[in-house]
């Protein structure tokens, strides 16, 4: 993947949330209590929970695309930088971003 290429799902995941703030919130919390708790999780097992929550309220319309996962977890550690612990993160092109 390009930088321009990693722009775009940054800006697409950034979309998302804007659209979506309830499913932000609920990850949100989700991880911050993660962390609270000094329990280590990933971003994937964290947007499987949202999906089901969601799901559960909004029915089969709601979707999260599973390219945006990169740029939630690090706008997650951006907004809440004592989540940085605990959030599993591989490698991405978002990296060279955020720098």
């Amino acid at each position: 993947m390009t930088s321009d290429r990693a722009d775009v799902f940054r800006e697409q995941a950034d979309a998302w949330i804007d659209e979506n703030p309830e499913a932000w919130r609920f990850m949100t919390i989700q991880a911050l209590k993660s962390a609270e708790n000094r329990r280590r999780f990933g971003i994937g097992a964290l947007c499987e929970v949202v999906r089901w929550e969601m799901r559960n309220v909004r029915g089969d319309e709601f979707k999260l695309n599973n390219s945006y996962r990169a740029a939630f977890a690090r706008r997650l550690v951006r907004e809440h930088p004592e989540i940085a612990p605990y959030i599993t993160m591989r490698k991405s092109v978002l990296d060279r971003l955020e720098a």
